[in-house]
C-alpha cells in the first residue's frame, strides 16, 4: 500500500540543449521492499549483482564470495591454470553481464562460471591502480585505471588515448550515449565531466559534457548510465555533492537535491541512487522513482542488477532489496544482442513464492499463458528454485525453446507478467536487440583463427578432440562450438568474455564464411 510520496526534489532544472528553465518536482513513491538476507557476513565494499540473482562480494576476511539467489553462499575456485591464486580482494566491479573484475593485492582476476581467472592483460594493469569499470552492450568492457582508460573486448585489452597521451585522473565512469547519440563512454576527472564517442570501430573522438564546472561545483561523486530500449536512447546520470543531472537524448536536467546524493548505480534501465539517509530507484520503462521505506538505519550501495534489485549494507547486515517478488528470465539477458533464432527462455523464481497466473509477450503482442503448475524444482544447488519455460514441456518434460522467427531483426522486448497467490502483481521487461537474419560479415580469417589460436589452439590443435585447427574443422563443429561458448563450458582455461562469444555465434549466424 503506498502512502504520501517522497519529496526528492522541489527546484528547477535547465535544458541545457534548448535554453530556458522549467520548474520540476521529483517525487518518489514510498513502498515497502522485500528483501533476502545474506547467510554470509560481508564487507561493506563495491561488489557485482547478477540479474539471475544472487552475485560477487567480499567477506570480513577479504574472501571473493559467490551469493546464490537465496543469500547462500556457492564455491568459487582459482583457476588452475592461474600463474597465482588470487590474495585477499577489495572490491568487485562488473565487466558483462554475468562476469566480474576482482581487485585482489596479487593483481585483477575476472570471475565467471564459479572461476578466479588471471586475464591474459593482468600484468599490464596494477591493481592498486584500479577506479572503476562499465560494460556496454556489445560485450566491451571499460576500465578506468591510474594509468588511462581502456576497453576489454574478445579477450584484449586497448588503452584509448586523448591526442596521444593517456587519459587519466578518472574519477567515475558509465557507458550511455554520447552527446549525439553515437555509443559513448562517460568520465569524470575532478569538475570536467567528458564523453568519448564512438564514431568508427576502433574509433573515438572526445567531447565535453555541456556541464560546465560552475553545475559541477564540488566535483563529481559519480555517474552511472541507463541501457537502451526499443523506445529510448539511454540515458546518463551524474551527481554532485548537491545536484543530481539527467541526460536524455541532447537535453541536460538538473535537479537541486534537498538531501545531499551520496551514491548513484545502475544496471540496465534501473537506477538507485542513495540520497541523505534515503535510498531510492528510477526505473526507466515506467519513467518514475520509488522510495525504499521501512530500513532501520542508512543503507550503503553495494551493487544493482538489471532486474531491478539492490545488495545494500544496513548496520551490520547484508540484504537484497526490491519493491516486491523479482521474477529472473534464464536465457535471455537485459539488452542481449541475439543471433540465434531460438532460445531457451525460462522464470526462476524462489519456492517460497507461488504463483496463481503468468502470461508473456513479444512487443505489443498478444499475451501468451505459461501453464504455472508444470513449473520445474531446480537440482542442486537450485533445488530452491521454481524454473517456468515460457513455451511450456515437451511430453518427455524438456522444456520448450522459444522462437523469434516472428520478429524483424533490430529492438525488441520481452515483457512476462505474474501475479502471485497473494494477489501480488509482479512484471519483468527485457528488452534485447534481435540480429537472427542480418548479414553479419564475421569471417574464420579475420576473426574466429586469430581467436582459436588465442585460446583453443593449445588444445583443439594437439590431440584434444574435436580439432579446431582449420577453416574446415572449424565448420564441420561450428554448432557445438557456438553452443560451448555460450553455455560456458568452453574454452577449458576459463570462459570467452561476452565479444567472444558473440563472435563466435555472429560467424555461426552469418553462415560460417571463410
Amino acid at each position: 500500500m503506498l502512502r504520501r510520496p517522497f519529496v526528492l526534489a522541489v527546484g528547477c532544472f535547465h535544458l541545457a540543449a534548448c535554453g530556458g528553465v522549467i520548474t520540476e518536482t521529483l517525487t518518489a513513491a514510498p513502498v515497502d521492499v522485500t528483501t533476502i538476507a545474506s547467510m554470509v557476513d560481508l564487507a561493506a565494499t563495491p561488489a557485482f549483482a547478477d540479474e539471475r540473482g544472487g552475485g560477487l562480494f567480499i567477506d570480513l576476511a577479504g574472501r571473493v564470495v559467490r551469493l546464490r539467489v537465496d543469500g547462500t553462499r556457492a564455491a568459487l575456485e582459482s583457476h588452475p591454470q592461474n600463474p597465482l591464486p588470487p590474495g585477499p580482494a577489495t572490491s568487485v566491479w562488473p565487466l558483462g553481464p554475468f562476469t566480474a573484475l576482482v581487485v585482489t593485492d596479487r593483481g585483477l582476476f575476472v570471475a565467471d562460471a564459479g572461476w578466479l581467472i588471471a586475464p591474459p592483460w593482468q600484468s599490464r594493469l596494477p591493481a592498486d591502480g584500479f577506479i572503476a569499470s562499465a560494460t556496454g552492450l556489445d560485450g566491451v568492457a571499460w576500465i578506468a585505471h591510474r594509468d588511462g582508460l581502456f576497453r576489454v573486448e574478445g579477450g584484449e585489452l586497448k588503452e584509448l588515448k586523448a591526442n596521444g597521451a593517456s587519459i587519466t585522473g578518472i574519477t567515475s565512469l558509465a557507458v550511455a550515449p554520447a552527446t549525439d547519440l553515437r555509443p559513448g563512454v562517460w568520465f569524470a576527472q575532478g569538475d570536467v565531466v567528458s564523453v568519448a564517442a564512438q564514431t568508427g570501430v576502433n574509433a573515438f573522438s572526445i567531447r565535453d559534457s555541456g556541464l560546465s564546472p560552475t553545475d559541477l561545483e564540488g566535483g563529481v561523486n559519480g555517474i552511472a548510465g541507463i541501457s537502451p530500449s526499443a523506445a529510448s536512447q539511454g540515458e546518463v546520470w551524474v551527481i554532485t555533492p548537491k545536484v543530481l543531472y539527467q541526460r536524455t537524448l541532447t537535453s541536460w536536467r538538473r535537479y537541486e537535491l534537498g538531501r545531499a546524493p551520496k551514491q548513484v548505480l545502475s544496471a540496465g534501465r534501473f537506477l538507485w541512487l542513495q540520497s541523505g539517509d534515503g535510498l531510492y530507484r528510477y526505473d526507466a520503462d515506467a519513467r518514475g522513482w520509488t522510495g525504499a521505506r521501512g530500513l532501520e538505519a542508512v543503507p550503503t550501495l553495494l551493487a544493482v542488477d538489471a532486474a531491478g534489485s539492490a545488495w545494500v549494507r544496513v548496520g551490520a547486515r547484508t540484504l537484497s532489496l526490491a519493491p516486491g517478488p523479482t521474477l529472473r528470465v534464464k536465457g535471455l539477458f537485459q539488452n542481449q544482442v541475439v543471433y540465434e533464432p531460438e532460445s531457451l527462455i525460462q522464470v526462476a523464481v524462489p519456492r517460497s513464492i507461488t504463483f496463481e497466473s503468468m502470461s508473456w509477450r513479444f512487443d505489443d503482442g498478444e499475451p501468451r499463458t505459461v501453464d504455472v503448475t508444470k513449473g520445474q524444482p531446480g537440482a542442486p544447488p537450485q533445488q530452491d528454485i521454481t524454473f517456468h519455460a515460457l513455451q511450456g514441456v515437451e511430453p518427455s518434460g524438456r522444456p520448450r525453446v522459444v522462437s523469434f522467427a516472428a520478429l524483424s531483426d533490430g529492438w525488441h522486448t520481452l515483457r512476462v507478467t505474474a501475479k502471485t497467490n497473494e494477489g501480488v502483481e509482479v512484471e519483468r521487461i527485457v528488452h534485447f536487440d534481435l540480429e537472427a537474419s542480418a548479414a553479419v560479415l564475421v569471417s574464420y580469417e579475420r576473426d574466429i583463427k586469430p581467436l582459436s589460436a588465442a585460446r583453443c589452439d593449445k588444445c583443439h590443435s594437439t590431440g584434444t578432440q574435436p580439432a579446431l585447427g582449420t577453416f574446415e574443422q572449424w565448420k564441420a563443429n561450428a554448432a557445438s562450438a557456438a553452443a560451448a561458448v555460450r553455455d560456458r563450458r568452453m574454452p577449458a582455461d576459463g570462459p570467452l568474455d561476452a565479444a567472444g562469444i558473440q563472435l563466435v555465434q555472429r560467424w555461426v549466424s552469418g553462415g560460417t564464411l571463410p
